[in-house]
């Protein structure tokens, strides 16, 4: 009888329909069990959610990112810059902060602070003061809007 190894995979996990903006990337064997596993998290107790509410996603880029933990964190550097590299994850305009873009493990991949940066450039050629300290070859200044 051959020795069957469990192989963990990576799950992008969100509700079914699109009517939340919570999702979750979690390591389990299948998919069901990645949708048990979302379903325990924080994003997804506190609003109520089935398990026929949600929908996982195979994101096999991500396989190489199991360290042992269940679920990939955002608050982890590692963990972080794997999530905006690979799976394209950013901060919404809710969350986004210039000041913490900056010292982001995953800024030189992440489509949102590409787009600040770029704001940035035309708010300066536009006669206007950098909208954050230290970019390279600009001057230091606040914008005190």
């Amino acid at each position: 009888m051959p020795n069957r190894e469990k192989v963990i995979k990576a799950w992008y996990v969100s509700d079914r329909k699109g009517y939340s903006d919570y999702s979750v990337i979690v390591f389990a064997e299948t998919r069901g069990k990645a949708i048990a596993i979302a379903l325990g998290t924080d994003e997804f107790q506190s609003c109520d959610w089935d398990f026929t509410e949600l929908h996982a996603l195979r994101k096999p880029a991500l396989d190489g990112a199991y360290r042992g933990n269940w679920r990939m964190e955002w608050d982890n550097d590692a963990d972080r810059l794997e999530m905006v590299r690979l799976c394209g994850y950013y901060c919404d305009d809710d969350y986004f902060d210039s000041d913490e873009c900056e010292k982001c493990s995953g800024k030189d991949y992440c489509s949102r602070y590409e787009e600040y940066l770029e704001e940035e450039k035309e708010y300066y050629s536009d006669g206007g003061l950098p909208l954050m300290e230290g970019r390279k070859g600009e001057q230091n200044a606040k914008s005190t809007l």
